[in-house]
Parts: C-alpha cells; sequence; structure tokens
C-alpha cells in the first residue's frame, strides 16, 4: 500500500488532535501540529516532504509555504473561511484549494437560532402558561376557532420579542461565527462581532458584519452571543463587571467554552432584570452540577427566562467519527486525481 504524508495544522488541543489521527485512512501518515504553537521554520521543513496540506478554520497559507512544498497535491481548508490562502500563488504552483464547511460549526450556529429565538420568545415561561387554569386568561373561556373566530394572545404577553432590528454582538469570531452570521444576515438585524484580529473587510462585508473591541460589543449589543475560548486569560471572562456593561433588558446567549462565563453573575442579572433572559448550552462544570445557579434559577423561578440545553451543539446526522474522517476524503480524491469538492483555486 502506497503511503502518503499528510500535514495537519489544528488549532485545537490533544483530545481534539487524537479524534482526528484517529479517523485518518491507514494510507496517511498524518503529521498533527497545532497551528499556535508550531514556529514557521518547522512548517517549512515539514511541508518539503508533505503529499497534502491540511489546514484547520484559520492559519494562513502564503507564497514561501507553497514554495517549499515540491510534492504538495492539495491544501484542504478545513471551515469555510479561506481569506488568509494566496490562491494566486497556489494557483501558480498548480496546487488545487478546497475548502469543507464543517457540520460540527453548522450544527452549533443552528443551536443558536434556537437558543435566541428560545429567550427573545420566552419559549420557557411561556410553556407553564399551557397549564395555567382558563380564569387566568383575558377570555372568558376556551371556544373553539373557526375562520371568525380565534383568541389572538389569550395570555396577554407583553414581553416576546423579535431578532429582526436587534444588533447582535458575537464574542469570539471563528467558522461558528461565520456560520451564525451567515443565517442572520438575512434576518434584517445588525451584527457586530470581536475577534482579536479583524478579518479582512471583503469578508466582512460578505458577511454583513462589523468589528469592535469586546467590550464594545457588550455596551451596544441587544443580544451577545459568547463563543469564546478557553485560555488562562478568559477564566471567567465574562464577570458580574461585565456583564453590568450590557445593555439593561439585554439577553445573553452561550455556546463557547463554559468557564470563560461566571454562571452565577448571570443568574444574578436575569433574577435582578438586568438582562431580559439567558440560554446556556455548555457550563463551567459538565456535566451540569445540581447546584448551577442557571439551573437552580430555572427551577426555582416559573418567570425567570433561562432556556438551558446539555452541551448538544454540534450534535448532528452525519455522526461524530463521520465528521473527522469526511476531513481526509478530498485529500485521497486528489492523491488519485478525481474530482474535488469545495475547491476554490
Amino acid at each position: 500500500m502506497a503511503r502518503y504524508t499528510v500535514l495537519y495544522l489544528c488549532p485545537l488541543g490533544k483530545q481534539h488532535q487524537a479524534w482526528r489521527l484517529a479517523a485518518a485512512p491507514a494510507e496517511f501518515e498524518v503529521v498533527m501540529r497545532r497551528s499556535a504553537e508550531v514556529s514557521r521554520d518547522e512548517v517549512l521543513r515539514l511541508l518539503r516532504d508533505a503529499d497534502a496540506l491540511i489546514t484547520e478554520r484559520a492559519g494562513g497559507v502564503d507564497r514561501a509555504m507553497l514554495e517549499a512544498s515540491p510534492r504538495l497535491k492539495i491544501i484542504q481548508r478545513i471551515g469555510s473561511l479561506y481569506h488568509d490562502i494566496d490562491l494566486d500563488a497556489a494557483r501558480e504552483f498548480h496546487v488545487p484549494v478546497c475548502v469543507r464547511p464543517i457540520r460540527g460549526a453548522i450544527a452549533v450556529a443552528e443551536n443558536l437560532m434556537l437558543q435566541m429565538l428560545a429567550v427573545l420568545r420566552r419559549a420557557m415561561p411561556l410553556q407553564k402558561v399551557l397549564h395555567m387554569p382558563p380564569e387566568a386568561f383575558l377570555f372568558s373561556g376556551p371556544r373553539r376557532t373557526t375562520e371568525d373566530v380565534f383568541a389572538f394572545n389569550w395570555s396577554g404577553q407583553t414581553r416576546v420579542s423579535l431578532i429582526y432590528g436587534k444588533t447582535i454582538g458575537i464574542l469570539g469570531f471563528g467558522e461558528i461565527g461565520a456560520e451564525l452570521a451567515r443565517r442572520l444576515k438575512p434576518w434584517g438585524c445588525r451584527l457586530l462581532y470581536a475577534k482579536r484580529h479583524p478579518l479582512p473587510r471583503f469578508v466582512e462585508e460578505e458577511l454583513g458584519i462589523v468589528h469592535r473591541d469586546a467590550e464594545q460589543v457588550l455596551r451596544e449589543s441587544d443580544i451577545v452571543v459568547c463563543l469564546l475560548p478557553y485560555f488562562q486569560e478568559t477564566d471567567l471572562w465574562l464577570n458580574a463587571a461585565r456583564i453590568a456593561m450590557m445593555k439593561p433588558g439585554a439577553w445573553l446567549v452561550e455556546a463557547g467554552s463554559g468557564s470563560v462565563v461566571d454562571e452565577q453573575a448571570v443568574a444574578d442579572a436575569v433574577r435582578s432584570g438586568h438582562l431580559a433572559g439567558a440560554s446556556f448550552d455548555t457550563y463551567e462544570w459538565e456535566p451540569i452540577r445540581p447546584d448551577n445557579p442557571l439551573l437552580r434559577l430555572a427551577e426555582g423561578d416559573p418567570e425567570a427566562n433561562i432556556f438551558l440545553l446539555p452541551h448538544i451543539g454540534s450534535c448532528n446526522d452525519s455522526g461524530f467519527a463521520n465528521e473527522f474522517a469526511e476531513f481526509y476524503a478530498n485529500v485521497r480524491r486528489a492523491l488519485n486525481d478525481e474530482p474535488l469538492e469545495g475547491r476554490v483555486a
């Protein structure tokens, strides 16, 4: 069996790397490096023997890297953003560049739509309304609906909101943020994002986003979507002081690292009314602990606008292992001179 060398530059930690390595085809010799930790000199050295380069989510590919890669048959970007790859140089060196949107990121973006709608439409408190006695409602009693008989808003709700017209701020903008922006762009809202290094203007225009620093995002947004990853400097970053910067009546939606957010501070802000609601899919301790302040608030106060999910954001119908196996599919096609999917150069 022929053996091929694949250099895989991954931004994620050891467990994520292990999952990707386990999914590699038997004929691939995968050299995995964490992109934030590997030196440029080592990348250039490793590229000399690489038949394929997989770069996940981000990390520039420039002319010098292509010049150092005499055997390279494909550059496969895992993710949908490719502004940092020199497509002109790739064409000059006859190396195809392909992108592959990440199903898990798309799933989280769709899940975030659910989370936002759930708190803006007050899904959890309104579920409890269905069990109230008829005399609690605005009408004398149930009537069978026809084309002329109906009872719009028979429970008298006044705090149900729209995404339309809102300013939505995304903290931590990578593949999930990009997929979320694509879904929100036609919804008639204003999209802000915080990212250490702003994206090129043409990418911002394509996604309909405007760059702000993180604290500006907190101050300007009606809905704050937290997608910050965990690093030492982001440990409990969204604390009581930063939550106080948010607009009175704003909503918080969390799907980044659970340990980035002070859950007690969020529960206190919802209880006081400073936040109109909060939705979480990730938590500081997982599985969620019974004493989690958000869980206790949701269980103890039927009016609390809290929507909680058991960290299912990336779940999708492709299956966990299948997702990673598909990362290598285009590499195999390129090495076998077969048509490529997602080619951009």
